[in-house]
């Protein structure tokens, strides 16, 4: 297959640069430069036999496709089916919801997106057990990190009985509410996700993903269940994928000597995903000094820097990366001691609150760093949690400039994956504030283009020169031209992946 794109081209940013067109030759960018020449080129490649589509942009303006480093396909594939309640304000409205589900389904009743910020309150299997009597209902919270189960839910987990386990949460009578963290949550989903037909999720999700004009991601956390969806379903994905496995899936794969970079140029096997704490919504991420509105938590450490150098050192010797989950500045420190420890300039997700000395050890390591701009709007709640800490939060100007790579990531199904939102909001720091963080447009084209393919070890991703993956976004504006509220409403006109047509048209 061989294609000849005509129009406004950026091959990349930082610097950007324009051109005329592109040609390009299976999925791979043959030539990039001006319009005569790629004329000549397509000439010579249909005498060779080879057809030719010819396509033009008009109005519009192609740029690498974009690069979203982390997310959760799966995960993403599972709320597109199930409830979503990210805009879910009470109690009240939660049970409408779960009781209007419990109408339609037969088993299992899942629902994502709530916050007990918006609700007023925490939500208890109480209230699950009023909107839907004797049904299994999970709702996990926005950040993946909690969740309330019902009454059903818990006996068919064994939790009912439970008192001391950790990660459930109890009444001071020692009675379970419902609400569980972390590790429960995950056991929880695994329930959920016996009765789900992996590969038609993951195929629903990559077209999601390919609509936003992603060409490729990240896929954070795969296990087993994920990971024989995604190669099933290779050859019909609109994405490519980069697979970071569970740490139980690594494991298992590593007993029987499994190595790095299994799969093809859609799917393959890159590296594992560890989880150094949770959340700051859930008050689970691991904070230096206490919650400034709950003195007596400061999150929980789920991986030490030993631990993380023990994962860092098997991982490499079969050549896989590291990603690891950090959102506190105390589990970002157990994770560079980790890094360190271990001779290895991994990768950190998150980074959420970062201090000035982090900084430095980030910068002289060498590591890569994945945020999420979308955080700045959805955590509104941040000044509340970190009081005079808000200042370390989302640091991105001074993490592009510390870090080996800086990418933009949605961390989906948490934030809906939307590029040109992210950049938006990097740009603008809407929610939030702190100007001297924010980057230029260009920088956070960069970061979701490059800088994103680069964290996940892709050189020939994130941009359109020759050689490069022929992995394009056509968009109905020129982002370098645009008021930064214009780029967040643009549309997405076309995709192309492999230099195939997978959204759109033109």
């Amino acid at each position: 297959m061989a294609a000849l794109i005509r129009g406004r081209i950026y091959t990349g940013f930082m610097p950007a640069k324009r051109v005329e067109a592109l040609v390009t030759l299976g999925d791979r960018v043959l030539y990039a430069g001006d319009y005569a020449r790629a004329a000549r080129l397509a000439r010579e490649l249909r005498a060779c036999g080879l057809p030719i589509d010819e396509l033009e942009l008009g109005d519009a303006v192609a740029v690498p496709g974009f690069v979203d480093a982390h997310i959760h396909m799966g995960s993403l594939g599972m709320a597109l089916e199930g409830l979503d309640l990210r805009g879910v304000s009470s109690i009240e409205e939660l049970k409408r919801a779960v009781a209007e589900a419990a109408r339609a389904a037969k088993g299992w009743i899942f629902g994502r997106g709530w916050d007990q910020e918006r609700l007023g309150r925490w939500p208890t299997r109480w209230d699950l057990d009023e909107a839907a009597p004797g049904r299994p209902v999970v709702l996990v919270r926005v950040c993946g990190h909690a969740a309330v189960l019902s009454t059903e839910a818990m006996r068919r987990l064994g939790l009912l009985g439970a008192r001391g386990l950790p990660g459930l949460q109890v009444r001071e009578d020692g009675e379970p509410t419902g609400v569980v963290f972390e590790d429960l949550v995950r056991r929880a989903l695994e329930e959920v996700r016996r009765s789900v037909d992996a590969r038609a999720l993951l195929l629903r999700a990559s077209q999601l993903l390919a609509s936003r004009g992603i060409t490729m991601v990240g896929d954070m956390d795969v296990d087993g269940l994920w990971l024989a969806g995604l190669l099933a379903a290779s050859k019909e994905l609109s994405v490519r994928v980069r697979a970071y496995l569970s740490l139980d899936a690594f494991e298992q794969l590593a007993r029987l000597g499994l190595r790095a970079g299994v799969g093809d140029g859609m799917v393959r096997i890159v590296g594992v995903k560890l989880f150094a704490d949770g959340s700051l919504g859930a008050r689970t991420a691991r904070l230096s000094r206490p919650y400034s509105d709950s003195p007596s938590e400061r999150g929980v450490l789920l991986a030490d820097g030993r631990r993380v150098a023990e994962v860092a050192r098997r991982a490499r010797r079969l050549g896989y990366d590291v990603a690891v989950h950090a959102i506190g500045d105390e589990a970002l420190d157990h994770v560079l001691r980790g890094f360190a420890e271990a001779g290895y300039a991994g990768r950190v997700e998150h980074a959420s609150v970062v201090r000035d000395d982090q900084l430095a050890v980030i910068s002289r390591l060498g590591v890569r760093v994945v945020v999420q701009p979308a955080f700045l709007r959805s955590d509104f709640w941040l000044r509340d949690r970190l009081g005079d800490r808000v200042g370390l939060a989302y640091r991105f100007r001074s993490l592009m400039l510390a870090a080996g790579a800086l990418g933009f990531s949605s961390d989906a199904p948490v934030e809906q994956p939307s590029p040109l939102e992210n950049v938006y909001l990097a740009v603008t720091r809407e929610g939030l504030g702190g100007a001297h963080e924010a980057l230029t447009v260009e920088e956070a084209l960069y970061a979701h283009t490059r800088g994103a393919a680069l964290a996940l070890g892709e050189a020939a991703g994130g941009c359109l020169e020759p050689g490069c993956y022929a992995d394009v976004a056509v968009l109905s504006v020129d982002p370098l031209a645009a008021r930064p509220a214009d780029i967040a409403s643009a549309a997405v006109e076309a995709t192309l992946v492999a230099g195939r047509l997978v959204h759109g048209s033109l």
